[in-house]
């Protein structure tokens, strides 16, 4: 059976971060598993797909780093990477009024949705498996469902998973269970390795992330003992209510559950899953600010430069 295979680079990519603890990847190795895993016997091609940045933006030293890892993905074998200008937008924080700066990646959903639609519509593949977990590409996965194509969603582990994507998909593969295979331990390798990424916030009412407005935030490096001196308010006495217990409690379970040593807010809010929780992301940072406000929770600059959370 013929294998294609769709990756959302952004979604891959903070996955491979948060889950994968960013190891080194082969990627030959990782196509070759995957057409295994479903049982294919060739790849007939692998599409990645990313936004980036144009203007004095594409200058950046993480551009630099995206633009070299792209360049060398492409020369691996079955590999083609399709890159997209990112559109950069304006949100005001309704609460403090500080203007955020966020870009938005829409062509790279709505052309993966065509492109599979199209190459399931002419037949070039038996089998695709699409490496993502956005609810966005939930209808394209029904589409080749109906088109007669087996498809397959793969994520790192299950954290970020869409409900209905899963529900569409023929079976889930967690790209965790192959990290030994695929996992390219030889530093002297010249394999390209995915460059960490900033995570960018979306536009408010979009699924996915949303702009945190971060103020005077210390660094990870800073201790708990230091709140005083820092400024935040005191941590309170009277019991959370049930609604923030919860809240809290899913919070020191993706503490305990995440592998790079934080927790990321933006993923927070719109990407970690639970049923316990308010499924909208609005929701989500109602909550959020109400508990970093009342002193429950810390928000902090990781070492990476990153909004982080952590409860005191």
């Amino acid at each position: 059976m013929r294998v294609c295979i769709f990756f959302d680079g952004k979604n891959f990519h903070s996955g491979w971060r948060d889950e994968a603890a960013g190891k080194r990847l082969a990627f030959p190795k990782l196509s070759r598993w995957l057409v295994e895993r479903v049982g294919g016997a060739l790849l007939w091609g692998a599409y990645y797909y990313t936004g980036i940045e144009t203007g004095p933006a594409a200058t950046s030293e993480g551009q630099k780093k995206l633009a070299g890892f792209l360049d060398m993905l492409e020369l691996q074998p079955g590999f083609f990477v399709k890159r997209f200008p990112r559109k950069t937008s304006m949100f005001q924080c309704a609460a403090c009024g500080v203007e955020n700066k966020y870009t938005q990646e829409k062509e790279v959903d709505t052309t993966m949705v065509a492109d599979m639609l199209r190459l399931a519509a002419v037949g070039a593949f038996d089998v695709v498996v699409l490496v993502s977990g956005d609810a966005d590409h939930a209808p394209a996965v029904e589409g080749v469902r109906a088109i007669g194509r087996q498809a397959y969603v793969s994520t790192w582990g299950r954290v970020g998973l869409s409900s209905r994507l899963r529900k569409a998909a023929f079976d889930h593969i967690d790209l965790l269970e192959g990290l030994s295979y695929f996992e390219d331990a030889d530093e002297g390798s010249s394999a390209p390795t995915p460059p960490t990424p900033v995570p960018e916030p979306r536009a408010p009412g979009e699924e996915g992330e949303a702009p945190l407005t971060i103020a005077s935030a210390p660094s990870s490096e800073e201790t708990l003992a230091q709140d005083g001196a820092n400024g935040l308010p005191p941590i309170p006495t009277e019991p959370p209510t049930e609604e923030e217990a919860v809240f809290l409690e899913e919070l020191r379970a993706a503490e305990r559950r995440l592998r790079h040593g934080y927790v990321g807010a933006n993923y927070f809010v719109t990407r970690w899953q639970s049923n316990r929780l308010d499924p909208s992301s609005d929701g989500r940072r109602r909550m959020l600010e109400n508990l970093i406000a009342t002193g429950r929770i810390e928000l902090y600059h990781a070492a990476d430069g990153n909004a982080a959370l952590r409860t005191r």
